[in-house]
């Protein structure tokens, strides 16, 4: 089985202040986990924090920390009633990296007394950070039995992952090596992306994932290709078109081509089709959203919060005068992350949008009577597109991710949640997460649950 645990950037931050305030001595913190649950293991979803309070450590010291459990009660109640997993994290400001035989002790008498009061019907964790931030655990399955954690990763301003790493000496990657070094070729290498649509941006930011050796990517896209798509998808041919091939289909005939191994899932599915799709992109490092779709992005956002993963939306607005002269061509890469803000609450869309596009896409003819009256926005608007434009987007996107999973600008990574591109104008513009999603953010790391993602549609 296979066992992992992601925890949001702003939690990583929370439980860093708390395990690490400059005394020197060992702290601890409850959390409570949602989970992402398959045959094949389970990932732990940081949702709660709990810190417990210096004054309510019976000992602190370098390497020893006991607590009181006196407030547990209410933290497993509400882990029952919502039938979330317990975490207990603690520090080892020595930087010892490992578990120690006090952790052990430690973790029996209260992993015993977690599965007495809420049975054994789920598993828990328990897990060390060391005093750089990094986090290393263990899944207890019973009170004594312990399965360690394959990987541990964060998504915030950074991208944070530890354990897990595929290494290799292939010569395809030696340039990305020098560029980036072992340790993130590595990472890239064990991670498994998502591409939601591949046309415009999605086949340029597949393409560049591919060549950077990303271990596994999952394309998402419903469409065949057209002849009107020839001008922007990479790798498609005029036969293709000819015979409606699924975009999918020829872009991972394309990967499997180029052969430097990464393994590949073509789903031509729309988004709202299937559970179980949505659970397998949930289950992935990190979602490129390349649709124009409102309700789709949106439904990424919501699926980026309740798992954990790092989201970039990428859109491109050019408005042509219809006789060869145009009139502004823009593009914009959003970076949201578990806890920040939301395309909605950034205001790329508003809920007028969608009520239309959930309209659009559940009962087409009432979406047209609604539409002639006046009662309803429209959305069916496309925008030319050209392939120099959507790539030069694309790469921004996908430098986005590298900017944050390696950190190589001078810059803090939390500068840069918006960055937006006028071709007409010649500028590029920067900008901070600064609008809130409240009612989003109540739902970090909730996982699994019933309705899916709080959505009656599903």
């Amino acid at each position: 089985m296979n066992y992992r645990l992601k925890i949001s950037g702003i939690h990583h931050r929370l439980l860093k202040a708390h395990l690490f305030p400059g005394d020197g001595y060992e702290a601890v913190a409850i959390a409570l986990c949602g989970r992402l649950e398959s045959n094949k293991g389970a990932i732990f979803l940081v949702h709660e924090i709990f810190p417990i309070a210096y004054e309510n450590c019976k000992v602190r010291t370098p390497d020893r920390v006991t607590w009181l459990t006196e407030g547990l009660s209410e933290i497993l109640q509400k882990a029952e009633t919502k039938k979330l997993s317990l975490l207990k994290i603690h520090s080892h400001p020595n930087g010892y990296a490992q578990f120690s035989q006090v952790d052990d002790v430690a973790d029996t008498e209260l992993f015993e007394a977690v599965t007495g009061w809420i049975g054994e019907d789920y598993p828990h964790v328990s897990a060390i950070m060391l005093p750089g931030g990094e986090v290393f655990g263990r899944v207890v399955i019973t009170g004594q039995e312990y399965i360690k954690l394959e990987r541990v990763s964060v998504t915030g301003n950074d991208i944070l992952l530890w354990g897990q790493t595929v290494f290799g000496n292939e010569d395809y990657a030696l340039r990305t090596r020098q560029a980036f070094g072992e340790g993130t070729v590595g990472k890239l290498k064990g991670m498994v992306a998502v591409v939601v649509g591949c046309s415009g941006t999605g086949s340029p930011v597949i393409e560049q994932l591919v060549r950077l050796g990303i271990g596994k990517i999952i394309l998402i896209d419903p469409d065949t290709i057209e002849m009107k798509n020839l001008n922007r998808i990479y790798n498609a041919t005029k036969d293709d078109a000819i015979n409606h091939r699924k975009k999918v289909d020829v872009l991972k005939r394309a990967i499997d081509n180029i052969g430097l191994g990464t393994k590949v899932v073509a789903l031509s599915n729309n988004l709202y089709d299937d559970i179980d799709v949505l659970k397998l992109l949930a289950g992935a490092d990190l979602l490129f959203g390349c649709m124009d779709s409102v309700d789709g992005r949106h439904l990424l956002n919501q699926l980026a919060t309740f798992y954990l993963l790092p989201y970039f939306d990428i859109g491109i607005k050019l408005i042509s005068d219809g006789k060869g002269g145009i009139d502004q061509i823009m593009g914009t890469v959003h970076y949201l992350q578990p806890g920040g803000s939301t395309l909605l609450s950034r205001g790329v869309y508003s809920t007028e949008d969608l009520r239309a596009a959930a309209m659009f896409r559940t009962d087409i003819n009432h979406y047209a009577e609604q539409r002639k009256l006046g009662y309803i926005a429209d959305i069916r608007v496309e925008s030319p597109a050209v392939i120099s434009i959507n790539t030069q987007l694309a790469a921004m996107a996908v430098n986005e991710f590298l900017a944050r999973l390696h950190c190589f600008r001078y810059d803090s990574n939390e500068n840069f949640a918006v960055t937006r591109i006028s071709f007409t104008d010649a500028y590029v513009q920067n900008e901070k997460d600064n609008y809130n999603d409240y009612y989003l953010k109540k739902f970090i790391g909730r996982g699994d649950m019933y309705p899916f993602l709080n959505m009656p549609e599903f």
